[in-house]
């Protein structure tokens, strides 16, 4: 990221800065594909040792914070839509569907049934959830900024 922030200030690549488009959205792609590997694996590691929820605090502070960078960099917006679609893809609905441990979806609701009365599901419900939805706002926010800048 630093080498094509470089690239793109320096006069010698001027004729190049067009390959800027090409690389850092493909960068990303590959970093999605390589996180979203890791992730499968190791959120097993992580529900032995964190519990079952540990599974959305692993998906924001280790592989979605990367991704914060994106708001600092000035992307064409189908290319942040791309990428930020992909991300919410893979990220919320593949893996945690197609998970070698069972449907992390199902880990929230039968940590909030265990609770039994309707204010504690709720509440833990909302505490579960509000994460998630944060980081959708996020992707959401950063395709909003890229409109913007564009």
């Amino acid at each position: 990221l630093v080498a094509v922030v470089c690239m793109y200030q320096m006069k010698r690549f001027e004729k190049y800065r067009t390959w800027i488009f090409y690389i850092t959205p493909a960068a990303y792609l590959l970093y999605m594909a390589h996180a979203a590997f890791m992730f499968t694996f190791s959120n097993q590691l992580a529900q032995a040792t964190y519990g079952d929820m540990s599974w959305i605090m692993l998906l924001i502070f280790t592989f979605a914070s990367p991704l914060a960078s994106l708001f600092f960099i000035t992307l064409p917006p189908l290319v942040m839509l791309e990428l930020m679609t992909v991300f919410v893809l893979v990220f919320l609905v593949i893996v945690p569907l197609c998970n070698p441990a069972g449907n992390l979806w199902n880990l929230i609701i039968e940590a909030a049934t265990e609770l039994g009365g309707n204010y504690a599901r709720r509440s833990t419900l909302n505490n579960l959830m509000q994460p998630l939805i944060l980081l959708c706002v996020l992707a959401v926010c950063v395709v909003v900024v890229s409109v913007i800048v564009d």
